[in-house]
């Protein structure tokens, strides 16, 4: 009697219908996601979900999920002419994306999409259509993966001015830095490990090379401060340089390097940075290993607050986007804060500040400790730790923490020593 007195209920209750553009990994985790969790969400919203289109490359191709074959399409127009109420935008990229995006809020869809490139370079657009056109557009999903960071941003930022945001955003990255640390590998070794292992893609520019960081960090200055800077003002360096040595160094001197995404006000602009940074091994974003992310929070009452999950990935990601969903089936439109961007208020020439941990390594006869110590010293550069390294060949390995110390320093260690010079930010105390 119960299992009937269930089924009519459950037949009973509204259906959303809901489109998918993308079936990939992502799209088919929100699948598996639906289904496995539809007593439960149907129960909490009184809504049935169901998926009614889903937009693919290829109906033949073999799946981890199934679909019945009339939910499949490679047709945009036969997602935009359908009955959806919400569609999932899972497909990445900025084009075609974007075209279909803007077509669906158009349309009066709701949105929700876990594609932080396209909210990056075009959500100011996006926000602002779906606020003239009174939709929802949902992009928990976007930033950290199943870390729920953006709905806590709009719960703290009621009562908390929010000060600083700070993290590690890129899951590969962390992946390859921990191996390289723990086990002393070069990180093209470490590189092919990760693409075998599936956290790489076989062109890993956009995780190595800072984009995929830079593009959530974007996200995050938004929600945080109601403005970004232009992306080609973002301070972005990754980690593709990077030697075991370098990390075994820092490691040595009591720190641990990490892909640090960052964004703070200075002066009346902010400034946006994702760049291989030092930290003290006892700090919290030190402890973050593996494929994890992290991100710490600084508030003026709650003070700081920090983070962590799996940044990516089948459910993590499905689960945000999921959650997106319910958040949808429940809330009135309320409109978005309008997306802003305006130029950096400080200089191109990027400021020098606070402690840094550099690396030294070269062969040249000038490349001694007491002549470097003693330039560095007449230049009115700090040097408050020092670790000095020979190995059989005569090459000086040198690793200094530092304040003070600029790029015409470092020009000019190169030049007049024969050195190398890698010079990492510090975050923490030196």
């Amino acid at each position: 009697m119960n299992k009937i007195a269930d089924e009519v209920k459950e037949m009973s209750a509204d259906v959303v219908k809901v489109g998918l553009l993308g079936l990939g990994t992502v799209g088919g985790g929100v699948i598996k996601t639906i289904r496995s969790q539809q007593e439960k969400l149907t129960s909490r919203l009184g809504k049935r979900i169901e998926i009614v289109k889903a937009l693919v490359r290829d109906s033949e191709k073999q799946r981890a999920v199934s679909l019945d074959r009339s939910v499949l399409t490679t047709d945009f127009d036969e997602v935009l002419q359908s009955d959806v109420d919400i569609v999932v935008e899972v497909m990445g990229g900025v084009e075609p994306t974007y075209e279909y995006v803007r077509a669906l809020i158009e349309k009066g869809c709701h949105v929700v999409t876990a594609n932080k490139e396209l909210l990056a370079k075009k959500g100011t657009e996006l926000v602002d259509l779906a606020n003239r056109h009174h939709v929802h557009l949902a992009y928990e999903a976007s930033v950290a993966g199943g870390i729920p960071i953006l709905g806590v941003l709009r719960q703290f930022l009621r009562t908390n001015d929010i000060t600083g945001v700070r993290g590690i955003l890129n899951g590969t990255t962390n992946f390859i830095l921990t191996k390289m640390e723990t086990e002393q590998q070069s990180y093209h070794d470490v590189l092919k490990q990760a693409q075998e292992l599936g956290y790489a893609e076989a062109d890993p520019r956009s995780d190595v090379e800072g984009f995929d960081a830079m593009y959530k960090l974007y996200i995050l200055a938004q929600l945080v401060y109601g403005e970004s800077l232009p992306l080609e003002e973002v301070n972005r360096r990754g980690i593709a340089d990077l030697t075991a040595g370098q990390i075994r160094m820092a490691s040595e001197l009591g720190y641990r390097i990490k892909l640090i995404a960052q964004a703070h006000r200075r002066g009346d602009g902010i400034r946006l940075s994702v760049e291989p940074t030092a930290l003290p091994t006892s700090h919290p974003l030190a402890q973050i290993q593996d494929a994890f992310n992290a991100v710490q929070l600084s508030g003026n009452i709650v003070g700081d607050l920090l983070f962590t999950g799996r940044g990516a990935g089948e459910l993590p990601t499905a689960s945000a986007v999921v959650e997106d969903l319910a958040y949808l089936l429940t809330q009135p439109f309320i409109p978005h804060p309008a997306w802003k961007e305006r130029e950096a208020a400080t200089s191109s020439k990027e400021e020098v500040e606070g402690h840094s941990l550099c690396y030294l390594e070269g062969s040249g006869p000038a490349a001694t400790p007491d002549q470097v110590l003693h330039f560095l010293r007449r230049a009115g550069v700090s040097v408050h730790k020092l670790k000095v390294q020979f190995d059989l060949g005569g090459v000086l390995r040198a690793g200094l923490i530092t304040s003070g110390l600029e790029q015409e320093h470092a020009d000019l260690l190169t030049s007049d020593f024969g050195l190398q010079v890698r010079c990492f930010p510090l975050l923490g105390d030196a």
